[in-house]
């Protein structure tokens, strides 16, 4: 096999153009209803992995008596895994909009389990209530903790519980000492592009910051965390 390597996420549909090339794997993820779609449009397009699911910033923002609607939408498409969702304690300003994240996130754990599917998670300033309403709903299928951002403790847990830790191209003391402390093999890298990086090729940035932090070869981190990608979201090349 030639080498291969995955952006475990990114938003293809905010790009203003997208190429492809060979070798290379972005696997691009909804957050909201009219997200979901385009994503799913572009996934069938170029042949790509896809997640699709509402985040909990949609569910603040959005009206979330339209969840069925948009479960169905989700459905209908057959995505690689359920996602983004979870909770974020940044963009909640008050117990309502807490409480619509957690009606939002309990039905796609519940849409996830029905269609035998892994989750991807988005928990800015939430993780361990994220691990929590997982561990209560009884989880046992594939967890990737999106854009991770919590602490060791916190990365170490999810791990325990499964999960996959995916890393940004942003340093930081607690991320470096999450990547120092983990086994290549429960990592990823990610881009979260065109928000964080232009493109999913700056995820080359993500490989070798791990590689840096771990002391390995880029190549070795490229390859390690690809096969980690392929198999969470059931890649076939």
């Amino acid at each position: 096999m030639s080498r291969i390597i995955v952006d475990a996420h990114c938003h293809l549909e905010s790009y203003k153009s997208i190429e492809i090339k060979d070798g290379w794997i972005p696997v691009t993820s909804g957050y909201s209803h009219s997200s979901n779609v385009k994503n799913a449009a572009i996934a069938k397009k170029y042949e790509i992995p896809f997640c699709l699911g509402i985040a909990p910033q949609s569910a603040i923002k959005e009206d979330i008596s339209k969840l069925d609607s948009w479960v169905d939408e989700i459905k209908k498409h057959k995505p690689n895994a359920i996602g983004e969702i979870g909770l974020d304690f940044h963009w909640a300003k008050n117990a309502q909009d807490v409480e619509k994240e957690k009606i939002v996130l309990a039905r796609m754990i519940e849409l996830a389990d029905e269609m035998n599917l892994p989750v991807v998670i988005h928990a800015r300033e939430a993780a361990g209530k994220v691990l929590d309403a997982l561990s209560e709903a009884g989880w046992k299928r594939g967890i990737m903790m999106h854009f991770f951002s919590g602490t060791l403790e916190e990365a170490e847990r999810a791990v325990g519980m499964g999960a996959l830790i995916s890393i940004c191209p942003m340093p930081g003391k607690e991320r470096r000492k999450v990547i120092n402390t983990l086994a290549l093999e429960n990592l990823l890298v990610e881009t979260d592009s065109p928000y964080v990086v232009r493109t999913f090729y700056d995820v080359q940035k993500s490989i070798d910051y791990v590689a840096e932090v771990k002391n390995m070869d880029s190549g070795e981190v490229a390859r390690a965390t690809a096969g980690s990608a392929m198999r969470f979201f059931g890649i076939h090349r």
